[in-house]
């Protein structure tokens, strides 16, 4: 499911330098397309294309040959640039510092400063279109009412559904409007009403928040002949349960990715929260939370897991951490007993053994290895 964005006029202006005679031109070499592609995941249905309309741009890209590559660059995630012309396509990860990353090929393409600046551009104007506006939970309660009526779309699948914020003074307790729209949401769920939390995009009169739903019917009802009996939970940023008024730390993983920010997140993250963030992707069945704390994306460990994870139910600290400051280490070992449970299976007690690993003070934990041992 692909969204077109079409930016405004003004920063056409400023990141387009297309004139009315240049375009007028006939072209007589097989023309290549520039697109800007955000996904949440690879596995999304939900992308953002944006077309680059900056012949400089477009100049650059053609005229810069690449350069061999043999170790990847940081890349934002998310982002690629898919080049196609004609029948040929090559696909672009987009570096933290804008180089243009071929993964495939081991090639990069260097820019020049100012067509670095109107690739920013662009590639912020996409992401911007793609994602919800991270929220904290007192003002989106303004923007999503009560009685209010909204529209949820999935990150992942791209589907979307309307509903009504019924209550909730904690988080919004909302419900699908019509059965039509409980059938979007249980599609979303592969047919099956579960707890698994989904970052989602909460639409209300031009504005996008970040949020987080759950797919389980519970509680109170109130709209009748819709199929849903009782109400479902969207969280927000810093938004708390009813019952024990605390954070989910699930929904807030879950918020950060609908807006885009799960890199941001990770940044800023403890070695312990990164471990957290990875369980909290284990339980959720999200691949790319599972995804994003590990160093190496190559990792057999990582495809270990990503390949097990349609069979696993639940991951289950065993305590929770005690938070200790790592100070100036840059490499930790840390042991984290759990239980798992695998469908159709007992549980099972294991221990985690992390390793964890950073460059420097200033830079972000990764998940350097994960080595599982059967606890007693």
């Amino acid at each position: 499911m692909n969204k077109w964005i079409i930016l405004p006029l003004a920063l056409l202006l400023g990141i387009g330098g297309q004139n009315a005679a240049a375009s007028a031109k006939p072209k007589k070499e097989i023309m290549t397309e520039f697109l800007v592609v955000v996904k949440a995941s690879n596995e999304a249905e939900l992308r953002t294309e944006l077309r680059l309309q900056s012949t400089e741009l477009q100049r650059s890209l053609k005229k810069n040959e690449p350069v061999s590559a043999d170790e990847a660059v940081p890349v934002i995630a998310d982002t690629q640039i898919i080049a196609r012309t004609g029948q040929t396509e090559t696909v672009y990860e987009v570096g933290r510092g804008l180089e243009l990353y071929d993964r495939q090929h081991k090639q990069m393409r260097l820019l020049p400063e100012s067509a670095k600046h109107k690739l920013d551009l662009y590639v912020r104007a996409a992401r911007q279109a793609h994602y919800g506006k991270l929220t904290p939970w007192k003002e989106a309660e303004r923007i999503v009412a009560r009685k209010a009526i909204c529209q949820v779309t999935d990150l992942e699948t791209g589907l979307s559904f309307q509903v009504q914020r019924r209550a909730g003074s904690s988080h919004a307790d909302m419900q699908p409007l019509t059965k039509a729209d409980t059938a979007i949401m249980k599609q979303i769920y592969e047919g099956k009403w579960s707890w698994r939390r989904r970052a989602v995009l909460v639409s209300k009169e031009g504005q996008v928040l970040a949020g987080s739903m759950h797919g389980m019917p519970h509680g109170g009802d109130g709209i009748p002949d819709n199929d849903f009996s009782g109400h479902f939970c969207i969280h927000f940023l810093d938004s708390t349960t009813h019952g024990s008024n605390q954070v989910d730390p699930d929904h807030q993983w879950m918020i950060y990715k609908a807006a885009g920010q799960l890199d941001e997140k990770l940044a800023k993250a403890s070695p312990y929260e990164v471990i957290d963030s990875f369980l909290i992707g284990l339980n959720q069945q999200d691949r790319e939370l599972v995804r994003r704390g590990f160093a190496d994306q190559a990792s057999p460990q990582l495809a270990f897991y990503l390949d097990g994870l349609a069979r696993m139910k639940a991951v289950k600290k065993a305590k929770p951490f005690d938070g200790k400051d790592p100070g100036e280490a840059s490499t930790l070992e840390i042991p984290v007993p759990v239980t798992v449970w695998f469908n159709g299976q007992q549980p099972e007690r294991q221990v985690f053994v992390f390793t964890m690993k950073r460059s420097g003070r200033d830079t972000p934990w990764k998940i350097d290895s994960l080595h599982p041992i059967s606890g007693k």
